[in-house]
């Protein structure tokens, strides 16, 4: 009995490992230029666990897509359940919608930003949109999309607009506010003049961010005229 629980745990291990490795080298190098020695080197296991675990570099990749995923999605879930149930009470009021705003963006710098093993993660989300793979799907739908319905549901409210083109664009321009910072991470540090963010520069990029929605709730005006409301699509669904 304690043979085979050794042997399941050390598999669970040599799984994590693997993982470990996929999400430093997926991030650094993409899956392509991503060789299956390289991953089982750096996670000091026989070559031949790949195939065995995952089926492959394919499955070992979706493994790494799936664990991310899930960690992202449980870490901005406050901010997600925040701003769902503004947006679901009818009686809300802006202010109420705009403290739920708040709380959104506070959530997603610190998860972005303030959290050094998303770099990885990121890395490997922005590779996605660059030269997506077989299982951007998987991303997209999992991740990407949710995030942008939660924004859609809220500017919605806030402009008190329908689903529409429009709508879709205002959510990803305010996703794009704070996804600039992790992207151009590199050129971040050299303008704040440090090796990483502090929380003071955390808190001061949440208040700007949040200052811009503001703005942007408090001079709205449709940018876009006689937009059909179907628009081609779901609110989230990024087409």
């Amino acid at each position: 009995m304690a043979t085979r629980q050794n042997g399941k745990a050390s598999d669970t291990e040599t799984r994590q490992r693997l993982i470990q490795a996929g999400l430093r080298l997926f991030g650094l190098h993409g899956y392509e230029a991503t060789g299956t020695r390289a991953l089982a080197q750096e996670a000091g296991v026989n070559l031949s666990a790949i195939l065995y675990h995952f089926g492959g570099k394919e499955g070992l990749y979706r493994a790494v897509l799936e664990q991310g995923i899930s960690r992202k999605l449980e870490e901005v879930g406050q901010g997600v359940f925040t701003v769902m149930a503004a947006c679901g009470n009818p009686a809300s009021t802006r202010d109420d919608l705009l403290a739920a705003m708040g709380e959104m963006v506070r959530t997603m710098v610190r998860v972005m930003l303030g959290n050094p093993e998303s770099r990885s993660f990121s890395q490997i989300m922005m590779q996605e949109q660059i030269a997506p793979t077989a299982a951007f799907d998987l991303f997209h739908e999992g991740f990407f999309s949710r995030i942008h319905a939660v924004w859609c549901a809220l500017l919605g409210r806030l402009f008190g607009m329908e689903d529409c083109l429009e709508l879709r664009l205002r959510a990803l321009s305010v996703m794009g506010q704070l996804v600039i910072f992790r992207v151009g991470m590199t050129g971040v540090l050299r303008v704040v003049g440090g090796d990483k963010l502090t929380d003071e520069h955390l808190e001061c990029i949440s208040r700007l961010c949040i200052q811009q929605v503001e703005a942007m709730v408090a001079g709205f005006a449709p940018a876009c005229q006689d937009q059909d409301p179907a628009g081609g699509g779901a609110p989230g669904d990024g087409r």
